[in-house]
């Protein structure tokens, strides 16, 4: 499985704004950019649309806040809390109203609160209907709903009017494989690859996919090799995590959720990695085992991911017999079950058996695949960044 909002994270290109006291310590903060910025880098200045956002601020120089591509100014940034209502007053005085509609949009989508996002996103496009930005950006919402069939549609039309939007045809991908469309989702990123062969997120979202094919191999070389491209990719660290647990390398998951962890503090997935290995690592592993820690990492998934995500509310569930409530397993384990989400067909029969042992007063145990024959060394670049 994909984990889709670490995907939708990864993959923004667009907006911001609210300058705050210089006095703040910047290192860590999640930020927008104002419509009016200039990143850059030298001499060579970009617009306010070619950063990925929202964004963290990775270091301090002076006046200037690094965005992980670029420089940017610290008055032309504002906190994603603020964002919302900084476009709200922007569009008040009605100015650059077009812009002022999508950065909202993306504001909302960044906090998921998709309904918001797809109605902000929506006008943008009545503004300017051959926007291809602005189609993938809704898509990216409609996705967040886990309305994939309406997602796949924006992203199609993002790629019909701007051919060589990857960004499209990886989330169009993302999308495919959510529906278990795993040969469609493969042609996706193969397409992005093709073009770009040094394209980390492609090798990140295809090494998933491969995974849920149960094609092992190939799934941990396209991680690593992701890894290998953008050695602080959060996604890719989340992915290779559950491989190592799917083959019982639980000391390798532990490490890889963590670092995913320190990354991305505001995604639910490596949370939700970790609450699974402390709720149901395998008897071989049964000293990782820890209800306590279980439960909170779990709840963090829950809360992270606005209790949408069934997951989170499975792992939730295991982590409540870890710790011998077995009524309150039973209780989020029938309502993570009842979640719609279709991603959740493949493994309907494992959350079957995770009721039923609940019901006994059983805790869970994950079961684990044979290791393939070779596992794809780590780069040194890689190492270093751990």
């Amino acid at each position: 499985m994909l984990f889709p909002h670490c995907v939708v994270a990864a993959a923004l290109a667009v907006f911001g704004s609210r300058a705050v006291a210089e006095s703040r310590d910047w290192v860590g903060e999640t930020v927008m950019v104002k419509e009016t910025a200039t990143p850059q880098i030298g001499a060579k200045r970009f617009r306010w649309n070619d950063v990925p956002l929202p964004a963290t601020v990775e270091k301090v120089n002076g006046q200037w806040l690094w965005l992980g591509i670029a420089w940017v100014k610290q008055d032309e940034v504002l906190l994603l809390d603020d964002a919302p209502a900084y476009y709200t007053k922007l569009l008040a005085r009605g100015t650059n109203n077009v812009v002022a509609y999508a950065l909202r949009g993306v504001s909302w989508l960044s906090k998921r609160e998709y309904d918001n996002a797809i109605k902000d996103l929506t006008e943008a496009l009545r503004l300017e209907p051959s926007n291809t930005t602005f189609f993938t950006l809704r898509g990216k919402a409609y996705y967040g709903k886990h309305n994939y069939a309406r997602a796949v549609a924006d992203f199609t039309e993002a790629i019909r009017l701007d051919p060589a939007n990857l960004i499209a045809y990886n989330d169009r991908g993302v999308c495919l494989n959510a529906q278990n469309e795993f040969a469609k989702a493969l042609e996706q990123f193969n397409e992005v690859l093709r073009v770009d062969p040094a394209n980390a997120l492609a090798h990140a979202n295809r090494g998933a996919t491969w995974f849920d094919m149960e094609e092992y191999p190939k799934s941990l070389a396209d991680l690593n090799r992701a890894l290998q491209l953008a050695p602080k990719m959060a996604l890719a660290y989340v992915n290779r995590g559950r491989w190592y647990m799917k083959h019982g390398d639980y000391p390798e998951a532990e490490a890889d959720y963590r670092r995913a962890m320190d990354l991305a503090p505001r995604e639910w997935a490596p949370y939700n990695g970790l609450g699974r290995i402390y709720a149901t690592a395998p008897e071989f592993e049964f000293h990782l085992r820890d209800g306590k820690q279980a439960l909170e990492m779990a709840k963090r998934a829950c809360e992270l991911s606005h209790w949408d995500e069934w997951v989170c509310v499975a792992t939730l569930a295991a982590a409540y017999a870890e710790s011998g409530d077995f009524a309150s397993a039973v209780q989020w384990q029938t309502k993570a079950m009842a979640m719609s989400q279709p991603a959740k067909i493949r493994d309907q029969k494992d959350n079957e058996k995770r009721l039923e042992l609940y019901k006994s007063g059983n805790a869970y145990y994950e079961e684990v695949a044979a290791p393939p024959a070779t596992s794809p060394p780590q780069s040194s670049n890689e190492a270093e960044a751990r």
